[in-house]
């Protein structure tokens, strides 16, 4: 028969306390692990020696757990995390809660790396230990302490999972269920009325679609009734992005003046962009044109010859005054009358240097051009609900 390899051994301390506890009923408390690398070599466990040879890590147990309960073995384990390491594995040790060893074995050489190293790992170390009585042995009860392994994780998935296939299996053969309330568990119908105020029916997936375009609709008729004006910033067309309304286009290059209260004038057109400046537009002032003239010196000129004619512009004659002297002449000085008879004739005429006064108007001051009454502004896109 082929000697074992890899074994653990129960120390005389070990054995003394679990007996004690088969006597008192008081468990031994199994708590820590711990692993060394046995100085460099790989041998069998020695009871002569307490601990190790060369411990390298120690920490508590991570779950004490019944292996097999007819057996009476129990498994112990350990959990390194991966900054722990650097060293080799050889040997391990189980120590009671007050520090003193239970039991001492061996187990296969492997390297536990450094992160530092370039490869970290958590490693799990698992030790079974056959007692006399499981009973003796206080297990760890708490499983809020212990850190689930793959292994265990998998375990107790498949558990589960063959849980839950039984319980639907026979949940899927029994209907004899009360019905659900608001506040009470239980079957519920499905109903995909929108409208229902049943708080009996549960709405199915399409009646919450169904609700919520309602809803949706709704609040955008709230938001959008018939006669808003819309602005937008790019070239979007009302019509297509909501089809079940209509809008019409307010028209182009126009701006929008306020319409009256009472909205009789509303969807008036008028105004322009440019106006021409008339005379009526001008303030009404008058502006005053006058002036003379230079004087010009016309000089002496003769009159062309005329036939026989008289002169005006002499004291009347055969008046009732009568100048004194050797020459009696009567003429009246306040009545003017004529010369004598002169046959035809010219005249010499100085006419000597004067001035006209003067009236007119300017040349025309521009052409009559429309001036351009648009404002800064900026261009947007304009439409109206009709429908």
């Amino acid at each position: 028969m082929t000697e074992k390899k890899f074994l653990t051994l129960i120390t005389p301390a070990g054995a003394e306390r679990l007996a004690n506890a088969a006597v008192t009923g008081a468990p031994v408390a199994i708590a820590a692990m711990a692993v060394g690398d046995g100085g460099g070599l790989l041998s069998l466990p020695d009871l002569t020696r307490v601990g190790l040879v060369r411990e390298q890590y120690r920490a508590e147990l991570n779950k004490l757990v019944i292996a097999d309960a007819d057996a009476s073995v129990i498994e112990a384990e350990m959990i390194m995390p991966p900054q722990i390491g650097g060293f080799w594995l050889r040997e391990l040790a189980l120590y009671a809660d007050d520090g003193e060893c239970i039991a001492v074995g061996n187990m296969p050489e492997t390297y536990k790396p450094l992160l530092v190293e370039g490869s970290g790992r958590f490693q799990v170390i698992r030790v079974q230990l056959k007692v006399s009585s499981t009973a003796d042995v206080a297990l760890i009860a708490d499983p809020s302490v212990m850190i689930p392994t793959v292994e265990d994780v998998h375990k107790l998935e498949a558990v589960v999972k063959d849980y839950t296939d039984n319980q639907l299996s026979a949940h899927e053969q029994s209907r004899s269920h009360p019905d659900a309330t608001l506040t009470e568990k239980g079957f519920t119908q499905l109903s995909s009325a929108t409208n229902s105020d049943s708080e009996a029916l549960a709405a199915t997936p399409a009646a919450i679609k169904k609700a919520i375009a309602a809803a949706v609709r709704e609040s955008w008729e709230l938001s959008n009734p018939v006669g808003i004006s819309i602005f937008f910033f790019a070239n979007v067309d009302p019509n297509a992005r909501w089809p079940w309304s209509k809008w019409e286009y307010t028209g182009e290059g126009r701006t929008v003046r306020i319409a009256k209260r009472d909205g009789s004038n509303v969807g008036q057109t008028g105004g322009s962009d440019t106006t021409t400046i008339s005379r009526a537009n001008l303030p009404a002032e008058k502006i005053s044109v006058n002036g003379t003239a230079h004087d010009t010196d016309l000089g002496t000129k003769r009159t062309k010859a005329a036939g026989a004619h008289v002169h005006h512009g002499t004291p009347q004659r055969n008046s009732n005054y009568e100048l004194g002297g050797n020459n009696r002449v009567f003429f009246d000085p306040y009545a003017e009358g004529d010369t004598d008879e002169a046959g035809e004739h010219d005249h010499e005429m100085d006419l000597g240097p004067h001035g006209h006064n003067v009236t007119g108007e300017t040349d025309a001051l521009g052409s009559g051009q429309a001036v351009s009454i648009v404002e800064s502004h900026v261009l947007q896109m304009c439409w109206h609900r009709i429908a």
